[in-house]
Parts: C-alpha cells; structure tokens; sequence
C-alpha cells in the first residue's frame, strides 16, 4: 500500500473497510485509489465520495462499480459535457457491459470523430435503433457494417450463417483498399484459409504482385490454396502453380486443360504429380522441350516412353531412351557417368562391361575399387588412382605401383594424404614436378614451381609441420589455396590460413570440413560474402553467430545457407520466422512447422497480433491461438476478431457463451454454432 497513507489504513481489511465508507474523505479515498489492493480499488470506485477523476479512471478496471456508483448520475447532470471527458480505457469497458445507460450511448453517438467509441458503441446488445440513425451519417464502412450487423437492426440470425459470413467477409475484403498483401504472404502459407478468402485473393488484382505469385511458388502453400490460385488469369501464378510439389493432380490436369498462349506446360511435364493422362497428351507437344521434359519425367508411363522412343527429334528420342533402360534397370555408361549418385549395385553389373567408367566413379564400392586396383592391366590401375573417392589404404598400395603413369595419378588424387604426398616426393624424383604443379597450378618449371621443389628438397627430411610451415608463408597464394582445400592439415594451420590476404584462401578454409570452431566464428565476420557464406553452412557454429547470419541483410546467399544449417536453433527460427526473411525460410524449410508444432503454435499466436487486421482475421482461425489470446480478443472492439474468436474450436466455453450473447448478429450465430458442434 502507498506509504502516503496514515496507519490505519495500512492493514489490508481496514484500507477495504475504509474504502468502503460512504463517510471516508475524499482525499484519503484518492490515495486508496493507489492500493495495490484490487478489492481495495473495487471499493473506492462504488464510494459516492470518491473524487469524479479518480472515479473515471477506476471506471476502466471497474466499469459495473462505476456505472452502480448513485454518484454517477448526479455527475452526469452536473456536467453535460461529462461522456466525452471519460478516459478512453474506461469507454472501452463500459461500452462492454449490458447495462448501460441508453442516454450514455446516445451521446457516444454524435461523437463521430472517435472512431474507437464508436465501434466499440455499434458492438453494445443496448444500442437502439436511434442510435444507428445517427451512426449511419458517419462516413466509415466499418463502422457502417458494424451497425448494419448490430442485432437491434438485423435481428437474430437463425440459419445459413456460413453463407451470411462468406458474402460480409468477402464484400469488406473487395472493397479495403488499403489492404497491404504482402503482410499476408507468411499467414497463406502457415495457416488453414478459409477457401472463400483464396476466392477473393484470385479475383482482387491488388493480392496479384505480392500475394499470389509469391505462394503459388512457395512449397510450403498447401494444395487447397494452389487449387483456386490454378484458376488465376495471371500466367506467372499459373506457372508457380504448376511446377509447385504441392500441386494435386486435379489442379495440374485443370491446368493441363488450359488451351491459352504461354500455359506452363513445360512446368507441367516436370511435375511429379501429373497424371498419367496429362504426360500422355504433352508428349505429343510442338515444343520438343515439353516432350524431353515428359521423357525425363520419371512418372512418365513406359507406352509414352516407348512412343517418344521413336521422335524424329535426336535429343527427345535419346531422353526417352535413357528412361526406357532405367525404367527396366538397364543403365548406359553415359548414365552412370553424369549421375554421381548411381547404385553401387548398378556400377558392380556394369564394371565388366566398363571398367574405365566403374573405376573413376565416385560411388564405387571400395571391395570392388580394391579388387581393380589388382589388376595386372595398369591402364586398371591408372583408372582406380584417378578416382576422386578411392580409400587410402588403396592409394598407399598404387603408390609403390611399377607404373610410373599410376604413381603420378597417386600424386594428383585429391585423397592422397599430405604425409604420403611428401614420401612420394622425396622417394620419387620422377613425381617432384607432378607435385609442385600440384601446389602451384602453373606451368612446369616455372618460377612458382621451382620454388616449391626448392623448399621441398630443402626440407625433405624435416617433419611435416615444419614443411607446412614453410609452404604456407613461402609458396604463395596457389600453394596456399592447395592446402587451405585439405581435410588432413593440422587444424592450427587451417586457423593461421583464416588471416590469409587472399579472399580464395580464405573461402577455401571456410568450405573446409575440418576448419575449427573458433576459426569460423572469425570467418563468420569475415568481410566477403562467399567467405561468410560458406562459414553458414558449418554445423559447429555457435548458435548466435548462426542466427546473426540467418538474418544478415548484406547477402542472401548467406542468411541462405545459414536457414538451411541444421544447428540453427529452433528459437532462432522461430524468430526468423516472424521476421522480414520468413518467406524465405519457408521456401528452403516448408516442413518446418509441420515437424515442430509447438513452434507453429508461438509463429501463429505472434501473427495474431499483427498490425494487419487481416492477419489477425486468419491467425485467430487456427486451432493453435492461446486461450489467453482467445479470451482477449473475444472482448475486441472489431467484430471480425471476435467473429474469428466465435468461430475457434479451441475456444473456451465460458469464452463461447460470451459471445453467444454479442451485440453482431455473426458473431452470436458462430459463437452458438461452435458451441453446438463442440456439445
């Protein structure tokens, strides 16, 4: 309790007491007024001889004390002009309640430039039919639907008020023109959407640019929302459509029945939903683009493959081809060649057939890169050393080869460890310049390779530290980047190469897999933007510098890869996610929220308190609202939000009831729906 106040009052049941005294003093009640004390306030603002400012002040905590107070229509007497002297807060909570004085409303009525009394005035059950007379002269289409819907005027609505609903909603959504679409971009793409909502979107040219588009190629919009945006005027909506993973095959064959200049069928001939029917018809396409994308089409059925098998256009035929003997397992040693990924099932039948192509794959099992790499042809052998994977143990063997040619091929490979680079070297004079080529990538016997050869023999019995050493501050920028790529140099090397002058260097030591914790978290600052950019990808960055690149503004290669980084913190994406870069998380993780429900839970609750009134319309659908949110917007001012409240499954019943009772004629007839569903 405010130490103002005399001794007496100090005690918590003595200050009610006193509060409570008609007789109390008037100035001792203005500093009760400041008890901390709620049933202390509550008194004061009942006592008759509490001061008219301190009485409308308390009037926003306690408006049914405020309106019993027999003061209160003396004050109202006394001063004419006493309604609009009332603080707002306090107009708020009155206009809320059931009983108030019909007089009070009348006089709120001709205050037409307070837009908030007035909305809250055409939601009171009390306001009469006089009142609307004065509100309907006031221009504001809001206000002017909120009375028309006013229960006084409309009546109760008995039947048919998901019809009444969708016309009210979608005639105020065509005619807000001050609608900001691209706020609502992230909620079409998290949340359920009612579908007379999407209907408006595609027929309002304003959603067009910054909503519609921008869905229609997210892979996170659902496929009901992609099924109305199908029927889009706009061709660039009609193409995200169809090349969007999420497009059923209902709005893909709609599409696909489109007979317009510029429809999307190359899209529709990639997408793996197409029907079957659908790639049947665009095999047979003018444009032998569609009919390549048809053939490569893995859906695409063997009779259509078998037909475009025999196109008069090379390429088209060769794309059906290839498909045809993948289809039946048969793959061609171009194939496997430009699919890094083959099974090593399919490279083991093909390795006698080709072994030049098995031997330098990268997918290669090792036993069978093992069993080549004994072969008494060196040509065999020459293809194993050249393979970028091959295991160590295997290198080690090739490089005590007979064949010079294998030896060399030892040197070159990317896997050869830098211990066995440098044997190689000082037992091999025949390798020194293949080496220092290596190193330098310039000519032989060129300067920057003579010096290399001159630091390596001068070292050649030195341990490997000293020779690194060497080699990064005298070999130069090539020598440098060489060994900024390796996975085998010591971890304080790869450090000292984050201070290196030359950004490839740097970029190099930041791609590296082995670079440390605490050299990232340097390149993470690092002033070029592919250096951060690779840094972005590392999963032992910390937490916060992740976060810092998630959101950087200067790149968006790197807040790209950092979104992506599975180390980014759930907390720091769901910040992301109610941050400027939403959309673009979405579009790398569209099943973020579907994996994480407590963090859609949190996005949706923050969107439902968006400036944009049509965000908050559609956050306070989902299931996934607070029910403190809930209970606080059923007491909202804007109809809509409290129509959306009364339409919330996960609404309370006490919350329900409440609004069964509203003064708008939708908002009561949802409110009784969902209470009937819910019985």
């Amino acid at each position: 309790m405010d130490n103002t106040i005399p001794p007496l009052t100090k005690n918590v049941t003595q200050a009610q007491l006193v509060a409570a005294e008609p007789s109390t003093d008037p100035e001792l009640l203005r500093e009760l007024a400041l008890s901390t004390n709620q049933k202390t306030r509550q008194s004061v603002a009942g006592n008759p001889n509490t001061p008219a400012d301190i009485l409308l002040r308390l009037g926003a905590e306690f408006p049914s004390q405020l309106l019993d107070n027999p003061v209160f229509p003396l004050l109202l007497l006394e001063n004419l002009n006493l309604v609009a002297e009332i603080p707002l807060p306090t107009l708020r909570s009155i206009l809320r309640l059931e009983n108030v004085p019909v007089s009070i409303l009348e006089k709120l009525a001709d205050k037409s430039d307070y837009k908030v009394q007035l909305l809250a005035l055409v939601n009171n059950v009390q306001t009469q039919k006089v009142v609307f007379n004065r509100l309907n002269q006031i221009n504001d289409s809001y206000i002017v639907e909120s009375a028309r819907l006013h229960i006084n005027l409309a009546g109760e609505l008995t039947e048919g008020y998901e019809q009444k609903v969708k016309e009210v909603i979608q005639g105020a959504i065509s005619c807000d023109r001050n609608v900001f679409a691209y706020d609502l971009v992230v909620p079409a793409q998290i949340c359920f959407i009612p579908e007379f909502i999407v209907e408006c979107w595609v027929r309002e040219p304003i959603y067009e640019h910054y909503l519609c588009r921008r869905i229609a190629y997210s892979p996170a919009t659902s496929a009901s929302i992609l099924k109305h945006l199908a029927n889009h005027t706009d061709g660039y909506t009609r193409n995200g459509v169809a090349q969007n993973p999420n497009t059923s095959a209902e709005a893909l064959r709609k599409l696909a029945s489109k007979q317009e200049a510029g429809e999307p069928r190359i899209f529709l001939a990639r997408n793996l939903n197409t029907p079957s029917d659908v790639l049947e018809s665009l095999s047979k396409d003018r444009d032998k683009k569609v009919r390549i994308s048809v053939a490569e089409n893995p859906n695409t059925p063997l009779t259509v493959l078998q037909y475009l098998g025999n196109d008069t256009e090379r390429n088209v035929a060769e794309a059906a081809t290839r498909a045809i003997g993948e289809q039946q397992g048969e793959y061609t040693a171009e194939t496997v060649r430009k699919n890094p990924k083959t099974p090593p099932h399919v490279l083991e039948k093909l390795a006698e057939k080709d072994p030049q192509t098995v031997c330098q794959h990268p997918n290669t099992p090792s036993e069978l890169l093992l069993e080549f790499s004994k072969s008494v042809n060196s040509q065999v052998r020459e293809w194993v050393a050249k393979n970028p994977n091959a295991p160590v143990n295997i290198l080690e063997q090739l490089a005590d080869d007979d064949s010079s040619t294998v030896r060399q091929e030892v040197a070159q490979n990317p896997n050869t460890p830098l211990s066995l680079l440098f044997k190689l070297f000082a037992r091999d004079a025949s390798l020194s310049d293949t080496i220092a080529y290596q190193m330098s990538r310039e000519q032989y016997h060129s300067p920057q390779v003579k010096s290399i050869l001159n630091i390596l023999n001068e070292e050649s019995t030195s341990h490997l530290e000293t020779i690194l050493q060497r080699l990064v501050s005298e070999g130069g920028e090539a020598t440098r980047l060489f060994l900024a790529r390796r996975v085998d140099l010591p971890a304080h090397i790869l450090a000292q190469l984050t201070e290196a002058t030359e950004v490839k260097v740097r970029q190099a030591v930041a791609q590296n897999a082995n670079t440390p914790t605490s050299a990232l978290e340097k390149l993470a600052r690092d002033e070029d933007s592919t250096v951060r950019m690779h840094t972005a990808s590392k999963i032992n960055l910390s937490p916060e510098t992740l976060e810092e690149l998630a959101v950087e503004k200067s790149s968006s290669a790197v807040h790209e890869k950092a979104m992506v980084n599975p180390s980014l913190p759930k907390e720091a994406v769901e910040r992301t996610l109610c941050g400027e870069y939403a959309t673009d998380y979405l579009k790398l993780n569209p099943d973020f929220l579907s994996r994480h429900p407590d963090s859609k839970a949190r996005v949706i609750n923050y969107y439902a308190k968006s400036e944009s009134f049509w965000v908050r319309f559609i956050a306070l659908l989902q299931p996934q609202i607070s029910q403190e949110l809930l209970q606080e917007k059923s007491l909202s001012i804007y109809w809509l939000e409290r129509l959306a409240v009364a339409q919330n499954p996960q609404a309370a019943q006490k919350i329900l009831n409440q609004l069964a009772k509203d003064g708008n004629q939708l908002v009561r007839a949802a409110a009784k729906a969902t209470l009937q569903d819910l019985s």
